[in-house]
């Protein structure tokens, strides 16, 4: 009965340090990437960047990696803002 109790604690543990980490990449993610209009996304494209193409390519990003719309910059990279790996 006792592993029982030690295994539940150090499950309860991993779960809460889990949490907690999570929240902290969100926060360092929410100030990295503070939310833009599309008119600055626009901006921020490199020149010669058809604007309705940038636009959708934000949109389809936004929802695949379920990130706010807003938050979605040209400047993100996949792996390192985005963890998508």
């Amino acid at each position: 009965m006792i592993p029982f109790f030690v295994g539940a604690t150090l499950l309860l543990v991993a779960v809460l340090i889990g949490v907690a980490v999570a929240k902290h990449n969100r926060a360092a993610f929410e100030e990295r990437f503070p939310p833009i209009s599309d008119a600055e996304y626009l901006a921020r494209c490199s020149p010669g960047v058809n604007p309705q193409v940038a636009l959708k390519v934000r949109e389809i990003i936004a929802e695949y990696f379920a990130i706010e719309y807003e938050r979605v910059h040209p400047s993100m990279t996949f792996i390192e803002d985005i963890g998508a790996d």
